[in-house]
């Protein structure tokens, strides 16, 4: 009896033990069941609901075994196990319920078994739609028509037709029409593209051929433009601006002329002496050393040599290729590039000092440099102390120092003289009024005897040498830059103002201009030069030529302006630079040149003044 109690038993637990174990094998059978159907949405919809049924079912069935079990043990009187097995093999009845849950969902996994392809579609589709940038939709639909997805992708404007037609239709019938359409929009897309790829390129045609015709009218009539403006003036600047005057109120330069208050004005003479500058350092860079030169140019003569770190001092031109320099007694024209200027020579002559530095070593005498004169600005001293000197008898001043040479002046007995250089020698060189040059020491009183004849007499009552040989033409005026005598502002302004005009020869002529480099008329070419120094002209040649005092031509000095008329009517305007030349713009085709007085100067003016 107790042996079938202890079967009863350990059958009872072994049926307990199996029945949850078969609902569990049971249950993972179908939720593999339900994931392979759908790997996706459906596996989390489908488990979130197997989830909670496994869970009910479950608990459920440990709770009934439990059940079972306790009254197994409660009722040992009961001796027939088959009865108590039917409730142990019910769970495995109770299970369909667990099979069922499944079927709660039939649209769920119908739809799948129908027709898998398209329910994976639609799935993947609706996201894959709303963002058409990630083309989702397209790596699925190549396996059906590649080509169809891929003009989408060339036409980018054409995706938009799906992209609006995919929410008015249902997932399923995306599908199918996805090719059609693409066909359609690509079509579309084509034609829209090639008609307005045609009417863009009319378009382009039409704005060329537009442009390419308006350029060439508009340079033909430039071209036509300055054709006649050359054919008016490309000879003569004359006819140029006489063309372009108004009538004149007189019939003839005759009586022009004598409506004119044309004065003689008193004797000028270009001045010689120097002035002096503060000093703009330069220093030789080239290890070579460089050569001075007596023009801007290596194949003129060389007057001088500068070795390397010689020191020179720029008189003119220090923005040019070329400058004009001065270096002991040597004067005349160094390559820029051969020199260290400005700060860089400042400091190096701080540091090494300017006695220190080498001056150039003369190889043509002053005398006989053209350059010399250049300027007649110097950084050395220019006034001298006044060393009297009274002649003894009738003297001549020469240009050397021998009585073989030419005269440039000659004293009268009693006449005064400064001794300027070479005192106590047997020829001195002095000056007298414009008169420079050598004099036998002998034919002079010095020293205290002149003194008091000076004295007694007064310096401005004792007459002076008269000039033979003008200083310009002096071979020794220059032999030394010292005077007893300022230089004349007016003659030095003079002399600034021909130098500064003479850099723009070369430059062009342009009607209406002021601008020296870029070009100027005849009237605006001499108003912007005088401007530079500080005098004031009326813009066109006509009123300037009644502008300062009125002379005639013969009397012109260098600075000084000389007019045009032809028919009674000024139309053209010159600067004189002296020896019968003059600096003008001359007109298109000549530009700004250096040429000779015409035929037609009527008078000239005077403005600058001592």
């Amino acid at each position: 009896m107790r042996k079938r109690r202890l079967l009863t038993a350990i059958l009872c637990c072994t049926l307990a033990a199996a029945v949850p174990a078969a609902a569990s094998e049971t249950n993972s059978a179908e939720v593999t069941k339900v994931e392979k159907t759908d790997p996706s949405s459906e596996a989390s919809s489908q488990g979130d609901g197997g989830n909670e049924n496994n869970t009910s079912s479950t608990n459920g069935t440990p709770q009934s075994n439990s059940t079972q079990t306790n009254s197994t043990q409660t009722n040992p009187p009961q001796t027939d196990p088959p009865q108590t097995n039917p409730p142990q093999t019910n769970p495995p009845q109770t299970n369909p319920p667990q099979t069922n849950p499944p079927q709660t969902n039939p649209p769920q996994t119908d739809p799948p078994q129908t027709d898998p392809p398209q329910t994976n579609l639609p799935q993947t589709n609706p996201p894959q739609t709303s963002a058409p940038e990630t083309s989702a939709p397209e790596t699925n639909a190549p396996q059906t028509s590649a080509p169809e997805t891929s003009a989408p992708q060339t036409n980018p404007p054409a995706t938009e037709a799906p992209v609006t037609e995919s929410p008015e239709t249902t997932p399923q019938e995306t599908v199918p029409e996805t090719g059609s359409q693409t066909e359609t929009a690509a079509e579309q897309t084509e034609s829209e593209t090639a008609g307005e790829t045609a009417a863009q390129t009319e378009s382009n045609q039409t704005s060329e051929t537009t442009t390419e015709s308006e350029s060439t009218l508009e340079s033909e009539s430039e071209t036509e433009s300055e054709s006649e403006t050359e054919s008016e003036s490309e000879t003569d600047p004359e006819e140029e601006t006489e063309s372009e005057s108004e009538t004149s109120e007189y019939g003839s330069n005759e009586e022009l002329i004598a409506h004119q208050n044309i004065v003689t004005p008193p004797d000028i003479s270009l001045e010689y002496r120097f002035t002096q500058v503060e000093k703009d350092y330069a220093v030789v860079s080239n290890p070579e050393g460089c050569g001075i030169y007596e023009e801007k140019s290596e194949d003129s003569r060389e007057v001088g040599k500068l070795e390397y770190y010689g020191i020179c001092y720029i008189l003119a031109d220090g923005d040019s290729d070329w400058v004009y320099i001065e270096s002991g007694n040597v004067r005349g024209f160094v390559e820029a590039e051969n020199l260290a200027a400005g700060e860089v020579a400042d400091r190096i002559v701080k540091i090494k000092g300017e006695e220190e530095l080498p001056t150039a070593r003369l190889t043509v005498a002053r005398t006989e440099n053209g350059a010399f004169d250049y300027t007649h600005t110097t950084v050395q001293e220019v006034m001298a102390d006044k060393v009297f000197a009274i002649a003894s008898r009738d003297l001549q001043i020469y240009e050397q120092k021998k009585a073989s040479s030419r005269v440039i002046g000659t004293l009268s007995q009693g006449g005064l003289c400064y001794i300027l250089a070479d005192s106590g020698s047997d020829w001195v060189y002095v000056e007298s009024g414009d008169s420079r040059g050598f004099v036998q020491a002998s034919s002079l009183k010095t020293g205290s005897a002149a003194s008091s004849v000076v004295s007694d007499k007064g310096e401005n009552n004792l007459s002076q040498a008269v000039t033979q040989v003008a200083p310009e033409d002096n071979k020794a005026c220059y032999y030394t830059v010292t005077s007893v005598k300022e230089a004349s502002q007016a003659a030095k302004t003079r002399e600034a103002l021909v130098n500064y005009a003479l850099q723009f020869v070369g430059n062009p002529y342009v009607w209406g201009g002021t601008s020296l480099t870029n070009g100027a008329d005849c009237s605006g070419f001499v108003q912007t030069l005088y401007a530079t120094f500080g005098y004031s002209l009326p813009r066109v040649a006509d009123a300037q030529s009644v502008t300062g005092m009125q002379i005639p031509i013969s009397s012109a000095e260098p600075g000084d302006l000389i007019f045009y008329a032809k028919n009674g009517y000024v139309y053209h305007v010159s600067m004189y630079i002296g020896n019968g030349q003059v600096i003008h713009a001359a007109g298109r085709s000549q530009g700004i040149i250096v040429s000779g007085i015409s035929g037609n100067a009527v008078w000239a003016t005077r403005l600058i003044q001592d």
